[in-house]
């Protein structure tokens, strides 16, 4: 690991396109701004660490097969979801009945 000492508005280089400035500090944290490309990722080790572990928990879980009890219950809840998605509810199809009634009733307006 490299070690610097940086003053606040010192800054330091990474490569060709990566510039880190300490903009201050207060007490024990230390604020720094970063300037970089836009297609590099920049996270706190906290999040990257909680994303790597996320990654690996993805990855075990798609190489184990999923129990016969899992399928079922995908079936059942993706067959229910389908079926309330096509069908309204009555008193939906009477406002609507009521709403086609009355406009027929209703002159023209000019």
């Amino acid at each position: 690991m490299l070690v610097l000492t940086r003053r606040v508005d010192e800054s330091l280089t990474i490569g060709d396109s990566i510039v880190i400035t300490v903009l201050g500090i207060e007490g024990d944290k230390v604020k720094l701004g970063i300037k970089a490309p836009r297609e590099i990722t920049i996270l706190r080790q906290e999040i990257y660490d909680a994303v790597q572990e996320q990654n690996k928990l993805e990855q075990f879980l798609a190489s184990r097969p999923e129990p016969e009890s899992f399928k079922g219950l995908r079936d059942l809840l993706t067959e229910e979801s389908s079926d309330s998605a096509s069908e309204k509810p009555e008193s939906e199809n009477k406002a609507e009945i009521k709403k086609d009634d009355s406009d027929e009733e209703k002159p023209a307006q000019q």
